[in-house]
């Protein structure tokens, strides 16, 4: 295990990460959800803290002046009793729905939103004796450990240091009247619990910057995983040469195209073929509209006579050309003599004619 995870040097690629994700593999941190739990919970509870009092005080109320219509039999009671946990329900609502809104967010900010079925089918390797032992003494439950101990440490640390702070007050709420000593009762808990719910979330923030960390770890790569990826996804070596093949045919005909515009072809009789053009007006110096060897020049010499292009055989000069420069390039300022002979005897041979 410790060479293999020595070999993976690479960081996941993007297929991993999203078959990971696939897999129900996401990033989780279970201190941050819980410490946005805790909070929404604490937010709901500040927000209907008032109508949560209210409600309180009348059902104590409605509790001490009990009053049944009619006989105490089972079905006043289960009615009595049905009422109740309505009530209550309906108190509680508020509280549930912010804590599963606050676990909820605490998933997503880590992890983003995902569905994966594939995390739904149990694992049965996870229930052996031998994977617990294996996650008893993994390296990761030590950190974990380390890191409830220190939660722990600074849960404690706030409550002595609150409660320090606080002890007057608490010691003064024996002799206050019971309704005031509940109100600053409550408040001394809110007062604690916001400020251990501050240093949860910043733990929290630390654990999940920790387990983006440790997730894309897990899923490092060696680098023969890598080549393997990218060649699957590369097409097989038959479809690599037909789409080059086709490539080329294109290239080619698009550049045969050019052929009847150019001024002259100038040839090697059997091997090469190159077509000039020139435009004194928007060129600085001719230019290659096409070039081939073998049947490729063959080609472009019977475009160049059925479109009436003059074919002069130049073989020295033919080689030099296909040689210094491609398609839609000019001509190399070394052979500018040796063509404009060539466009000159062409511009000549024109006139005459016409």
């Amino acid at each position: 295990m410790a060479d293999s995870a020595a070999e993976r040097t690479e960081q996941p690629t993007p297929e991993r990460l999203r078959k990971a994700r696939e897999q129900g593999r996401i990033p989780q941190s279970q201190e941050l959800a819980s410490a946005l739990l805790l909070a929404a919970v604490l937010a709901a509870a500040a927000i209907a803290s008032g109508a949560l009092w209210q409600h309180l005080l009348r059902e104590v109320q409605e509790g001490l002046s009990l009053r049944l219509a009619g006989p105490l039999d089972i079905p006043a009671v289960a009615h009595l009793l049905k009422e109740k946990a309505i009530s209550a329900f309906l108190a509680m609502a508020p509280f549930l729905g912010a804590a599963a809104v606050g676990g909820l967010l605490g998933s997503v900010l880590v992890g983003g939103w995902t569905f994966a079925p594939a995390a739904l089918a149990p694992e049965f390797g996870r229930m052996s004796p031998s994977y617990g032992l294996q996650t008893l003494f993994a390296p990761r439950s030590a950190v974990n450990l380390a890191a409830s101990l220190v939660k722990l440490a600074v849960i404690a640390t706030i409550m002595w240091t609150y409660l320090r702070d606080k002890l007057p007050v608490c010691l003064a709420l024996e002799s206050a009247q019971p309704v005031a000593a509940l109100a600053v009762s409550l408040e001394l808990v809110f007062g604690l619990l916001w400020r251990i719910t501050a240093a949860l979330l910043a733990i929290g923030l630390a654990d999940a910057i920790y387990q983006r960390w440790q997730y894309r770890r897990d899923l490092r790569m060696t680098r023969d995983e890598v080549k393997e990826e990218r060649r699957s996804h590369e097409p097989a070596p038959m479809v690599r040469s037909r789409v080059r093949s086709l490539h080329l045919a294109l290239v080619r005909k698009r550049m045969l195209r050019k052929v009847p515009e150019a001024d002259v072809v100038i040839a090697n009789p059997t091997h090469v073929a190159v077509a000039l053009k020139y435009d004194a007006a928007a060129m600085d110096a001719p230019q290659i509209v096409a070039k081939g060897a073998e049947l490729l020049c063959e080609k472009i010499k019977d475009i160049a006579r059925r479109h009436g292009v003059p074919v002069v055989e130049r073989p020295e000069l033919a080689r030099a050309l296909y040689d210094s420069a491609e398609v839609g390039q000019t001509i190399p300022e070394a052979l500018y003599v040796a063509v404009a002979e060539i466009l000159a005897m062409i511009y000549r041979m024109r006139k005459q004619r016409a």
